[in-house]
């Protein structure tokens, strides 16, 4: 099987003909374009309130390839899932796809040539469908803004790439990311702009004036959704979050806002199946559930899953389709007038643990006691790990996980290699301050005089700096341990660092310089 890191492997952008327009250009063009969105259509056929029987096909990232031997697992996984959603009994039959629709083999995700092939894939379920776009929609080299890019979506694909939708007692509501090239960092992170968000605001109050149920979708989770990020590639680029960059928990405070009305809220993004303990995470009353791939090549655990939703007027399912063996197993369900979470149903048989699988295999949580922070990992074998202390005075637990107090608002956790920070809050990952930390090395914080602070018993406000230190290597002037790297607070007080910038500034930069080259070497020769 291909590795992880050759199937998403970024390659290098394909020649652009024009130049490209500048950040003020872009938001004038995108407040122009803000009328005509609202004029767009919503998901053709997709509501139907009076239905009282409806099924709901869910497919996470698509990644459609032209590979025939791809092509065909597509098609076996389309028939698997419209059969499923089409039985006798059902008002409504509906799909949902979750964004990230092409491969690199299939014009260039983002690109005219790849929303024609996911369309035609779409279109032959033969069902109404609703879409959302992914980081990956928005990448189509053959555009010069977001915004041309997003109008060629909207062009293939004749609806809304924001939208709501009733089904029987249920509001569902789709959310698009609409930034790849005007990103400030990562250009994969899935950013909801305020058009949306304006939107998404007067859809829960009226959904909760009503009490009415919601469902939402987008690409990728909400922070605080506690559902498993990827540390060394989604939360180390600062994409793992709906924008993660940028107030990312404005999503979960609107969540707890109208708590009485969002049940269900599905997303995709991280590539895995849906057998791991935090593939669902129940947080208050909303059941965050992730959504894996139909497809062999963009599988990061060798497992091909996707979600169906089953609703009546009282209460709804939600399953997990494994394609691989044309199944289906009850994963969560519930009534919609409940306040309390819905019930988890997967059977602990079913849950995955290869202690290979490192990270894949535990469960890490982080939150808060009343005189003390506290945060354990649990390793998913039937036995609880619990949290200790070493002779460091480090908080350690036997899976492997350190964790230190990082100042009121973070702590830092060593997993593995990867140094990671966690918003204590929201207990969740929000970045990494290093990678390929020594098996060996000591996390070590200092204040302003290089004095080691107590991350422990204190809260580590008074540190200025993390460092990785090496304790075999001594100091000679003070007989401590060498640190090999340091990291000091970025301009949001935390520790995390940028290990991913904006590439598409990064190459329309190098290409004005060549530019300019060409244009000093011309005017020489002259």
């Amino acid at each position: 099987m291909v590795s992880a890191a050759q199937i998403f492997k970024m390659k290098a952008f394909a020649p652009l003909q024009a130049k490209v327009s500048s950040f003020r250009k872009r938001n004038i063009a995108a407040a122009a374009s803000d009328a005509k969105h609202a004029e767009l259509p919503d998901p053709k056929n997709f509501s139907d309130p009076k239905c009282t029987n409806f099924s709901v096909a869910i497919m996470g990232d698509l990644h459609i390839s032209r590979n025939p031997e791809e092509l065909t697992l597509f098609n076996e996984a389309r028939d698997q899932l419209r059969n499923m959603v089409t039985q006798d009994g059902i008002d409504a039959s509906r799909v949902v796809q979750l964004g990230d629709l092409g491969n690199y083999d299939a014009g260039w995700p983002g690109s005219s040539a790849c929303f024609d092939l996911a369309s035609q894939f779409l279109d032959s379920f033969g069902l109404p469908t609703a879409m959302v776009l992914g980081n990956h929609d928005v990448e189509g080299a053959e555009f010069e803004t977001d915004e041309e890019n997003l109008a060629a979506w909207h062009s293939t694909f004749k609806q809304r790439h924001y939208w709501s939708a009733d089904l029987g007692p249920a509001t569902l509501i789709g959310l698009s990311t609409t930034r790849f090239r005007s990103n400030p960092f990562s250009v994969h992170e899935v950013h909801i702009d305020e058009e949306q968000m304006e939107f998404l605001e007067r859809q829960l109050e009226a959904a909760s004036a009503g009490k009415r149920p919601v469902v939402m979708f987008t690409h990728a989770p909400i922070m605080g959704s506690g559902l498993k990020a990827i540390q060394a590639v989604h939360v180390k680029n600062r994409c793992a979050w709906l924008n993660h960059s940028s107030d990312p928990s404005r999503f979960m405070k609107l969540v707890n806002k109208h708590s009485n009305c969002v049940k269900l809220w599905f997303s995709g993004h991280f590539h895995l199946s849906q057998s791991y303990p935090d593939s669902i995470s129940l947080v208050g009353s909303t059941a965050y559930i992730l959504t894996g791939v139909i497809g062999d090549h963009s599988s990061r655990d060798g497992l091909r899953h996707s979600r169906i939703l089953k609703g009546t007027a009282d209460s709804f399912e939600v399953y997990t389709v494994d394609h691989d063996t044309n199944s289906l197993r009850l994963d969560l369900q519930g009534r919609w007038d409940d306040r309390r979470p819905p019930k988890y149903m997967v059977p602990s048989s079913e849950l995955l643990c290869d202690p290979s699988s490192g990270w894949l295999c535990s469960e890490i949580d982080c939150s808060v006691d009343f005189d003390a922070d506290v945060c354990q990992e649990k390793e998913e074998n039937d036995e609880q790990m619990i949290l200790s202390f070493n002779d460091n005075d480090n908080k350690v637990n036997t899976g492997g996980g350190t964790w230190f107090n990082a100042g009121a608002k973070t702590m830092l956790s060593l997993q593995e290699e990867v140094l990671v920070e966690y918003d204590i809050a929201s207990m969740s990952p929000i970045g990494a301050v290093f990678l390929n930390v020594p098996e060996n090395a000591v996390v070590r914080l200092v204040d302003t005089e290089g004095r080691t602070v107590d991350s422990v018993t204190g809260d580590g406000s008074d540190a200025v700096a993390v460092e990785i230190v090496d304790p075999e290597l001594k100091n000679p002037d003070n007989g401590e341990g060498v640190a090999l790297m340091r990291a000091e607070r970025n301009d949001q007080g935390c520790f995390y660092q940028i290990f991913q910038h904006n590439k598409w500034v990064a190459k329309k930069k190098k290409e004005a310089e060549e530019a300019a080259r060409r244009a000093a070497g011309v005017v020489q020769a002259a």
